[in-house]
């Protein structure tokens, strides 16, 4: 999987957002979608999978009350969807409290972040492009 690349979408009156047909390309029939540092990200069930280990370097212990109540909280916040076959997905399917607090009316961006993707408002996307200025990625490229 490798996503790129940031496309505009509205939702459709009953709150589907069309995937790029890039990304679509590259995902079967589900989206698994958590909200996570400021987005709704959008993972394969594989690579939801995959990020979900990430958390535990040395392995999940079922015994460790931590890892499991962080498990535990990634896996209820994450809601998986199904692809449609015009290429959307159900973001009403995500409770209303998520799409609130992120701000995920009807216009939306969604973000290529080569492993995900990442859906946020457009006027958040906006106000992240506006205030990251070409210098602020040299100095992180670059040091």
């Amino acid at each position: 999987m490798y996503l790129t690349d940031h496309y505009n979408r509205n939702l459709d009156v009953k709150s589907r957002l069309t995937l790029p047909a890039d990304f679509r390309k590259q995902f079967a029939n589900k989206v698994c979608l958590v909200p996570f540092h400021g987005a709704l990200c959008g993972f394969t069930p594989e690579g939801h999978q995959e990020w979900m280990q990430s958390f535990f370097p040395e392995g999940f212990d079922p015994k460790d009350k931590a890892q499991d109540a962080i498990r535990r909280r990634l896996s209820a916040l994450t809601t998986t969807v199904d692809i449609d076959t015009a290429g959307r997905i159900a973001l009403s399917k995500v409770s209303e409290q998520i799409r609130e607090k992120f701000g995920l009316g009807r216009e939306l961006e969604i973000v290529g972040n080569v492993d995900h993707f990442e859906i946020f408002s457009a006027s958040k996307w906006e106000q992240m492009q506006a205030s990251f200025l070409d210098e602020d990625f040299d100095s992180l490229l670059f040091g």
